[in-house]
């Protein structure tokens, strides 16, 4: 496994270089030590983490406020004392970093062929990296910027590469994080010095894109000779913002995982850039080899291999939250392992997963809902408002309480108190998008309150999965037979259809404070169990209810703005 083998330098940083990276430089004090003086003494060889002890290792951490990842993070190596940086330090290359406090290392940066004789041509801001048991190599790149752009094309013709990782967006919080690299539509080619890029194809993911890109190398920049052509596929990975990490690992774990399906060594290293090319650049390729150390030796060396990656490139995992969620992922990958299901043969997968083996008391299914029951829930959500006593009478259960997080909050009205609350809350969908809006069913007292939603939030697609009536169980029929007005909401019923599975009803709903009018489809299940955990016997009728439900919410995109569905038992 990887072993620390790297032993923090001695060299001082200066007053100068201190307020530089403070004031102008990449870095934040929350995310490095910019020490003035002498580093402390080596970081210590941290053991392995067995797979069985992941889940206690992380809790352990995650107590006090995370003091143990932050003690922990504090002592990874930020200088070595045989790494140097006079290449990115040149003052004919200083204009081609990012960011003056990111830089290459000369021992393991990427040198381009000189150009012309020209000093300082042969830099880009990018090192190599070695992954796990040096089976897999990556370059590690800040995002190109307008004038290095063709420097960049230079390092994936030269280097030979077919698969680069992208993990930033071209702009984030207003600021522009990187060049655009490839040509703007599909079919559209663009030309980079001597080397022609075009757009062949790009295929949408929940949380990705890939792209096909075309390269082209003339013989020289006038002539008409193609010295070859090649094919390179990029991975854009969307959901991941500087100096942050996913909420949730899964989307990145299935995406390296993704990427690991298409890989070879005869595609060559794989380039991964974000904007500086450090933090989550860092934070993906240590998960790769994290995750292939896990699956092969039963255990991980986290902090291990982070020092070392570090010494092949600077500050890499750049952030706190970063380096906790890669104990996170590993902790999720440790507990669950791969759930996917492909498919091509999914009814004879979930057959087996239902089969008890070896006379088993749980079958496979069983055994992964009680691991989703006992699931180390870390992110420290709260249920404030749900939970106060001006609130608890509009909540069916005590147990059942939105986060303060993404619950719904409703325009307050003048004059009564606690008028935002409403036992609901923002679900994210597949394409990580806030799709969905998941209630409890109205009670008598909340009613108006409910219609204040819809109308708020534009909801045009309304599903609910829970019969009309009295009792705990039931919704109270939260319509009347024409038009109701709930303080400055008004209610119309238009008409009802009933079909096998479902009834489909119609509504007109009106904020008559500003006389706007939206249109309201209700889709309401026939036939849902009372009885707490019980599902339908068949699921034919359900299918039914979900594709009527996206199809007609699908179907009002093109005339509003998108709008979640509210669902509501």
């Amino acid at each position: 496994y990887y072993t620390k083998n790297v032993a923090r330098g001695d060299e001082a940083i200066s007053l100068r270089e201190s307020l530089r990276a403070l004031c102008g430089g990449r870095t934040q004090s929350n995310h490095h030590r910019h020490l003035i003086g002498t580093p402390s003494s080596k970081p210590p060889d941290i053991p392995p983490i067995p797979k069985s002890d992941m889940t206690q290792a992380y809790v352990s951490r995650h107590k006090d406020s995370d003091y143990g990842f932050q003690h922990e993070f504090e002592m990874l190596p930020d200088r070595f004392s045989d790494r140097t940086t006079k290449n990115s330090d040149a003052k004919e290359n200083s204009g081609k970093n990012r960011y003056p406090d990111i830089k290459a290392y000369d021992q393991t940066r990427v040198k381009l062929s000189t150009v012309n004789s020209i000093i300082g041509s042969d830099y880009i801001n990018a090192n190599f990296v070695l992954g796990y048991k040096e089976r897999k190599k990556f370059i590690c790149a800040q995002g190109p910027m307008d004038g290095t752009v063709n420097d960049f094309w230079r390092m994936i013709w030269e280097q030979h590469l077919e698969i680069i990782v992208m993990l930033t967006n071209l702009e984030e919080y207003n600021k522009t994080k990187c060049a655009k690299y490839w040509p703007e539509k599909v079919n559209d080619s663009t030309q980079f010095g001597d080397i022609s890029v075009t757009f062949v194809t790009e295929e949408r993911f929940s949380d990705y894109l890939v792209r096909e890109l075309k390269v082209v190398k003339r013989s020289n920049g006038y002539g008409d000779e193609e010295e070859d052509r090649r094919y390179i596929t990029q991975y854009h990975y969307l959901m991941w913002k500087d100096f942050m990490a996913p909420e949730h690992p899964q989307g990145i774990i299935k995406f390296i995982k993704q990427i690991n399906t298409v890989y070879s060594l005869q595609r060559g290293p794989i380039l991964v850039h974000c904007s500086a090319g450090v933090g989550r650049t860092g934070t993906l390729v240590a998960l790769d080899s994290l995750t292939q150390q896990l699956d092969e030796e039963g255990h991980v060396a986290i902090f291990n291999t982070v020092c070392d990656m570090r010494h092949q490139r600077n500050f890499l995992v750049q952030s706190l939250k970063q380096y906790i969620f890669l104990y996170r992922a590993l902790m999720e990958i440790a507990q669950f392992g791969s759930t996917e299901l492909p498919c091509k043969g999914l009814g004879a997968a979930v057959e087996t997963l239902k089969s008890r083996q070896d006379s088993k008391e749980q079958c496979q299914l069983e055994l992964e809902f009680s691991k989703i029951k006992a699931a180390v829930d870390d992110t420290k959500k709260t249920c404030v408002v749900a939970s106060g006593d001006e609130n608890r009478c509009k909540n069916r259960s005590d147990s059942v309480l939105p986060f303060d997080r993404n619950r719904v909050i409703l325009t307050p009205i003048p004059g009564r108190d606690h008028s935002t609350y409403i036992n609901a809350s923002f679900i994210e969908g597949y394409d990580n998008a806030e799709s969905f809006i998941i209630a409890q069913d109205p009670l008598e007292g909340t009613i108006g309150d409910f219609w204040r939603m819809v109308s708020e939030q534009s909801i045009n697609t309304l599903v609910m999965l829970s019969e009309i009536g009295d009792g705990p169980k039931k919704s109270p029929r939260y319509w009347a037979d024409d038009e109701i007005q709930y303080d400055h909401i008004s209610v119309k019923y238009i008409q009802s259809e009933s079909c096998p599975y479902y009834t489909r009803r119609e509504f007109n709903v009106t904020n008559v404070k500003i006389d706007d009018t939206i249109q309201v489809t209700q889709f309401q299940y026939n036939g849902w169990p009372t009885v707490d955990g019980e599902v339908p016997e068949v699921c034919r009728g359900i299918i039914e209810l979900v594709d009527q439900a996206l199809k007609h919410h699908n179907s009002q995109k093109a005339y509003s703005q998108s709008s979640p569905i509210a669902v509501h038992c």
